[in-house]
């Protein structure tokens, strides 16, 4: 079995213009903004919320819960779970180069570790077991990633995964 820790999954926190073009939580915030999704969101310490999102700041959500505003912080988040697909993810194609533009190439002599994997489990439809920092587990299909998030697909819905709160991922 093939596992990724942590330490192989940093990157640099530096985001170029193309990244975060290309990167899924916003697009996925705003769209379930737009929408009046409720999403279910879970924190680092287990606590859960579900609600709708109200507002998006670079750092935070509010979300509108049991009508009251919370403002929950990114940093705290591990997941976002909506009832159905938020955002469409076209079919992986067959590529030479990385599955995302906006993510730079490996340097020569220095593989990409996690891009790697990753971009394999998504061609190869594998599904992958994420293992939080929480103890929580979760198996489900990856649909795509970027510099801090994986999106995965489970019986039907998606769920948004911060790589900050994932301590090793397996095949």
């Amino acid at each position: 079995m093939q596992s990724l820790t942590i330490s192989a999954m940093i990157f640099s926190m530096e985001e170029t213009k193309e990244e975060s073009r290309q990167a899924i939580e916003p697009h996925f915030l705003s769209q379930a903004q737009a929408s009046g999704i409720k999403l279910h969101i879970g924190e680092m310490n287990k606590t859960e919320h579900e609600g709708t999102i109200r507002d998006i700041g670079r750092y935070e959500i509010n979300l509108e819960e049991n009508g009251k505003i919370v403002t929950i912080l990114k940093q705290e988040m591990s997941y976002l779970t909506a009832p159905h697909p938020v955002i469409n993810v076209p079919e992986p194609q067959q590529t030479s180069g990385p599955a995302d533009p906006g993510l730079a190439a490996p340097s020569p002599g220095k593989p990409n570790i996690q891009q790697e994997f990753l971009d394999k489990a998504i061609m190869e439809n594998q599904f992958l077991t994420l293992y939080l920092i929480n103890g929580q587990r979760v198996r489900a299909h990856i649909e795509a990633y970027d510099s801090f998030t994986i999106l995965l697909k489970e019986d039907g819905k998606q769920h948004l995964y911060y790589k900050h709160s994932i301590s090793t991922i397996n095949r």
